[in-house]
């Protein structure tokens, strides 16, 4: 039997791997020789394996070659888009038209730093649509919305109902006695900058920078995204009417609605059918919300076509004040991509539908000279905006400014008809003829003054 021996050599360490230094002197010594050689028999000098072009190499593996191709498509899709998209900004740029439009009266809001406002107006003028809409004499502000920017990243549009009365600045522009005005006819009476004053002196907000699109812009803005889909909810009161409205040309069905440029127009305008101003405005900021998220998601700010059919449809429709500039514009679209996931807050002012108490010769809220008009709650109005102002509210606006006319009541009033339930209406920060405003008690109290809640616009009349 052989003897057992115990042999520990497969255990003891190898030796030590060789370091950078010692390959590139084994490599020298290499080249050394090789040259040696080909001095004394002629032969072709020859390179290390790794270096010599005609040695077989090992080739890259599969996910080698693939992260290579993807980084290179990647790149080139980035250059593209950058280019492309660049062009076609200097191309909206050019065709942007920029107005002097500066408050024209009164002594202007302080600035807070960091916060950022812009008017943002819908008007109706029928420019570029080859009368498809007739002529309404004249230009009218049909959507007014101020889009606060907050210095801690967040935004909040706030919208304002059309028929909202309100002083108008100058005052010598006014034309009624009492020197009110709905928000829609500011701009016959005292152009832009007379509504930019305004909507100053009443928010006590200072504004920044104006942009107005008008509805051939609008339709082309939905078109050059792909269309944008929006949600149909019934009435307040159950029925179905506003499925379909003769004057704007809207049909629809419950649910969700692809629109392309035409149909979206005719949602937004929409007012018969709806009976009540403040649900217009419920479906401006959904489409609104809808269409800020086509035209950000990724299929728009990545394909070239789009970014350029989406800056060639807004530029030529486009008015803004001269504050606007090109460097200011590039950092406000900054600021709006690097809005949060819940993206803008919608929220609109308080406002009631007066009754007899309040001036109105009418159960639809009808004051001479003015016509049918909503008035805004003062409580609630001064809690919305108070914290977007600086130092939170200091620099209040004219209490003059954020009541009701003389002759009219505060909206304590309001009270359900006799026998009556308040009619179920989305939440919008305001109320129908006969209704409390939210936040407001019984007929005799005085009105809350909570701040009125986003509005819920996932599913809208």
């Amino acid at each position: 039997m052989a003897r057992r021996t115990d042999d520990f050599s497969a255990f003891a360490p190898g030796p030590e791997p060789p370091t950078r230094a010692d390959q590139a002197a084994a490599t020298r010594r290499h080249v050394s020789r090789a040259d040696g050689r080909a001095g004394r028999t002629g032969a072709a000098r020859r390179l290390p394996p790794a270096l010599d072009p005609r040695a077989g190499r090992r080739r890259p593996s599969p996910l080698r070659r693939l992260s290579v191709t993807l980084v290179a498509m990647i790149s080139i899709s980035v250059l593209a888009v950058t280019s492309v998209g660049w062009a076609a900004y200097r191309q909206f740029d050019r065709a942007v038209d920029r107005r002097d439009w500066e408050p024209v009266a009164g002594n202007r809001p302080a600035e807070v730093p960091g916060d950022l406002n812009i008017l943002l107006l819908g008007n109706d003028s029928r420019e570029g649509t080859n009368g498809e809409f007739g002529d309404p004499g004249g230009t009218r502000a049909d959507t007014t919305i101020i889009a606060h920017l907050d210095s801690d990243g967040t935004a909040t549009l706030v919208s304002f109902p059309r028929d909202t009365l309100v002083p108008v600045v100058p005052a010598s522009a006014a034309t009624a006695r009492d020197g009110l005005s709905k928000i829609a006819d500011v701009i016959p009476l005292a152009g832009v900058p007379g509504l930019i004053s305004t909507l100053e002196q009443f928010t006590g907000l200072r504004i920044d920078h104006t942009v107005s699109i008008n509805l051939a812009g609008f339709r082309a803005m939905t078109d050059a995204v792909g269309g944008v889909t929006v949600c149909v909810a019934p009435l307040p009161d159950g029925s179905t009417r506003n499925l379909r409205d003769a004057e704007s040309g809207w049909r629809g069905q419950l649910g969700d609605n692809r629109l392309d440029g035409d149909q979206a127009l005719a949602f937004v305008r929409t007012r018969k059918a709806l009976g009540e101003e403040r649900l217009r405005i419920l479906r401006q900021q959904q489409f609104l919300s809808r269409l800020l998220h086509e035209a950000t998601s990724t299929g728009v700010l990545t394909n070239p076509a789009k970014i350029s059919s989406l800056l060639g449809a807004v530029g030529g429709t486009l008015e803004t004040s001269r504050s606007l500039t090109r460097t200011e514009m590039l950092r406000l679209a900054r600021r709006v991509s690097d809005l949060g996931p819940g993206g803008p807050r919608f929220v609109t002012i308080p406002t009631y539908v007066p009754l007899a108490a309040d001036g109105a010769v009418d159960d639809k809220g009808t004051i001479p000279p003015h016509g049918m008009v909503l008035l805004h709650e003062p409580a609630g109005l001064e809690a919305l905006l108070a914290p977007m102002r600086a130092g939170g509210g200091a620099a209040a606006p004219d209490p003059a400014t954020l009541s009701a006319p003389a002759t009219l009541s505060a909206p304590a009033t309001l009270s359900a008809p006799a026998g009556s339930s308040p009619p179920s209406v989305p939440s919008m920060g305001s109320s129908t003829a006969g209704t409390p405003p939210p936040g407001t008690g019984a007929a005799g109290s005085s009105p809350a003054t909570a701040s009125p809640p986003p509005a819920d616009t996932s599913c809208t009349p």
